[in-house]
This record gives structure tokens, sequence and C-alpha cells, in this order.
């Protein structure tokens, strides 16, 4: 099978379901567009095998989790999501390993209204960037730098799941565990941001590890964070696994959770509340923003939690 081929008959078959797609695949770029009155949001993720997945993940959870960091990316930033491109690049033209991975794909592609607009495919060691883009009203977008001073911080959903996870993958654990699956197909938290984004200026999605990614939103808005580590909500696969005996530490820096951390006035803190019931995802109050410039978290005796690493770095 040549690569266009095997464009034609895994990719150009994708859902068309975008009236914006002027042109989409099949040409040297596509031709897309932008609502007026709205600003255009991106984000670009590679994963790569070995490093964002264990080599034996399966197609379809690969193709899932490609799609779902890069959709994090934009309920981050409280963008409605609109187009993706895809390069892909592969060890070897297998049609199997093609099918289950665009089926994972697509799973997200149709639930979040999302359209394939173009890419590459490529002959080398397994890896797959994804190039989202999505649409934001200029008034109404999060970023990270807009963390004030009494803010309260919030995550959803638990944290520490998916570093749990790989830790039982490299046990030989089964792939069916709770927090092996939230590895391997990491939910975007896309409708929660969207009603967020009404009255919540900052947030950020937890790739690299809480401390981690709270830290840059502390750097961007030139602030502090304090957080008490009992208020950390945990599944209870995480509690059940350390037998009471949880480690602060792994939990704090432990990486691919893909949940919202956000700041927002405690004016607002009955809001959240009421969205986290609405779209039935546990958010959880967990500490607030200071005049510092560092994030601490404190134990139930108020002392510092001493942290060697930060989170997940690259280099």
């Amino acid at each position: 099978m040549s690569e266009f081929d095997l464009i034609n008959q895994f990719f150009r078959s994708m859902p068309q379901q975008r009236n914006d797609v002027v042109l989409g695949i099949g040409d040297d770029c596509a031709i897309l567009q932008v609502p007026e009155g709205k600003q255009l949001v991106v984000s670009t993720d590679t994963l790569v095998s070995g490093v964002h997945f264990p080599a034996q993940t399966a197609a379809r959870d690969i193709g899932y989790k490609s799609l779902a960091v890069n959709l994090s990316d934009l309920a981050a930033m409280g963008a409605d999501p609109a187009w993706v491109t895809l390069c892909l690049t592969l060890p070897e033209n297998d049609p199997v390993w093609l099918e289950g991975f665009v089926k994972g794909f697509s799973e997200l592609l149709v639930e979040h209204k999302l359209q394939l607009v173009g890419g590459d495919t490529t002959h080398g060691p397994l890896s797959i960037s994804v190039h989202v883009s999505g649409f934001v009203q200029p008034e109404k977008v999060m970023r990270r730098d807009r963390a004030q001073p009494g803010d309260l911080v919030y995550v959803t959903g638990t944290i520490g799941d998916a570093g749990l996870g790989l830790e039982m993958l490299k046990k030989n654990s089964s792939e069916k565990n709770t927090c092996v699956i939230k590895l391997n197909r990491p939910e975007p938290r896309n409708y929660f941001a969207l009603a967020l984004k009404e009255f919540c200026h900052c947030a950020i999605d937890v790739s690299d590890g809480l401390l981690a990614d709270l830290q840059h939103i502390c750097d961007e808005s030139h602030c502090g964070a304090e957080l008490l580590a009992s208020d950390i909500p945990l599944s209870n696969e995480l509690k059940e696994y350390y037998g009471g005996e949880v480690d602060v530490n792994k939990v704090l820096t432990a990486g691919d959770d893909y949940e919202l951390c956000f700041t927002v006035n405690e004016k607002y803190n009955q809001r959240v509340l009421e969205i986290s019931k609405e779209t039935g995802l546990q958010t959880s109050c967990i500490g607030k923003i200071t005049e510092g410039s560092h994030v601490v978290c404190l134990d139930e005796h108020n002392a510092v939690i001493e942290t060697s690493v930060m989170g997940y770095e690259h280099f």
C-alpha cells in the first residue's frame, strides 16, 4: 500500500462534520473559515513510543490518547474544538494497526465534532504529532497569566491515577485496571471547560504533574500557591493500592492525568459546584493563590512537603 493509498483508505474516509472546512484532505493545504468575532486557538503535541505511551499499548488506545491530550489543551483555554491535522510516523505499513488507531482517533473526533483537515505520513520510529485548532471569544479565554492572590485553586477528577497506571504496567498488571485505563484513555474536560470559561479566566491541564503545571500558572501570573495535601482528590483505586500509605510526592509530581487545574475568585465557589453537578464531574478545591512565587503543599501539620522534582521533564 502506497502513502496515498493509506491516506485514502484510512484518513479521507473520516467523518466530515463541519461546514467551516472549505477544502480539507487532498490538496497541498486546507482552506478553513474562522467565524467572525472569534479568535483562533491552536496547539500541537507529539507522542513518541516508549516516552508518552508504553510500546505495547494497543493501537486504538494510542489513537484515542493522541487526540485526547490535544483536546485537553483546548479545554485549558476554554476553546471550542474545530479542526485537527495528524502527522503519523510509522515503522511499517500495518493495515491492522492503522485500523485500530483510526477507530480510537475517530471516537473523540466524532464526540467533539472535530474534522481532520490534513497531515502527513512518513516512515520511521513510531510517533504521532497532532495539531488542533479551536475558537474562543476574546473576552472569555482562560490563560495561565490571569491568576490573582486570593483565588481558590481547583482540580477536576482525581490526581495521580495515570502515574499509578504506568507503575502498574511496568509490573505487568492487567490493562483493564482503572488506573491503566486512565493512563491510556484520558478524558479531556472540554464540556466542563466551556461552562467554566463564563467566569473563570485562568486554567491549565495537568499533563506534567500537578505541582509543575500549577507552577506554570504561578510563573506567568507572578504569584504563588498554597495547597493542602489532604484536599487533593484521590481515587479509591489509588488509595487501595497504597494501602493507606499514599506517597504524596508521587501524586503531586505524576504526569498524564489531563485533569483541569483552575483558579477562580472565591465568590464563584457555588457556581463551580453547580457546573460540577451539571456535568457529573468531580471538582475539588485544593488550595489558594498567594502573594509568593512558588507552589507549596502542606501536610496535616501545616508543614511544607519537600519534593525532589516538580514533575515530568523531557530533558
